[in-house]
């Protein structure tokens, strides 16, 4: 199994923190987000690691080596990083998908290892990691799902339409994973898909009939940093749950 990381982008909505460092290298207490999630890979028996990189991709790939003694880890630039989302950041990762077994990890996600643990161990060909809350705003990725099987997945849905919100997480069996390496290589193809995010891949899957399971965390914590308030509660939460 192969842990895939996205982790290219430039962090543009944490200017002035990411002036300097990725997101993925900004300290969390005594790590940083990349170092917790490393971390929790190691702590459920994953040993491969496929990151995507792109801004800043020397300081990370100078980070990592010091993982290099427990984890096999491989970095991949996107040159497409600053004019893309991360479906490029996925696609450029492509051949890693192919006929293996992975996990796909956004590269600003705090979150409690037993999740990655329990979705490790799960049968299904394709499962997304879902969280549920009171309300959903307009920079959740919402989902909308019927007896566990994801219908819709967007941004744009109404609050009241969603069961649940994707966490940034994903599990693909051998033959999953090559139905998204299928669809990737075709929806480059298009360049309005340049700005989309990878789970536009996943909606596609689903109407072509591509079955899509969801996975719940259970109350498990976790968080995602997008802004600089985010990223100050990270401080806390991190304390507060992660650390050891």
């Amino acid at each position: 199994m192969k842990l895939i990381i996205l982790a290219a982008g430039g962090g543009t909505r944490l200017l002035k923190l990411t002036e300097t460092l990725p997101k993925c290298l900004l300290p969390i207490d005594d790590t940083t987000i990349l170092g917790h999630q490393l971390g929790n890979a190691q702590k459920v028996g994953i040993k491969e690691v496929v990151i995507s990189i792109g801004y800043k991709a020397d300081l990370v790939e100078d980070y990592v080596q010091k993982f290099r003694a427990k984890l096999t880890i491989k970095t991949e630039f996107n040159p497409f990083y600053d004019i893309a989302n991360n479906l490029i950041s996925l696609w450029n990762v492509r051949e890693e998908i192919k006929n293996n077994e992975i996990i796909i990890l956004n590269g600003d996600d705090l979150f409690d290892y037993r999740i990655l643990e329990g979705l490790k161990e799960t049968k299904k060909d394709i499962s997304l990691v879902i969280s549920h809350k009171e309300e959903y705003d307009g920079d959740d990725m919402k989902v909308s799902a019927v007896s566990g099987k994801i219908k819709k997945i967007n941004k744009v849905m109404r609050s009241s339409e969603a069961t649940g919100e994707s966490i940034g997480m994903m599990k693909f069996s051998e033959k999953g994973s090559n139905f998204l390496y299928w669809k990737l290589s075709q929806m480059v193809r298009d360049k309005e898909n340049l700005n989309a995010w990878y789970l536009r891949a996943i909606q596609e899957m689903i109407y072509d009939g591509v079955e899509v399971n969801q996975f719940e965390i259970n109350g498990l914590p976790w968080m995602e940093i997008d802004f600089p308030e985010d990223y100050e509660k990270a401080q806390k939460f991190y304390k507060e749950f992660f650390k050891e």
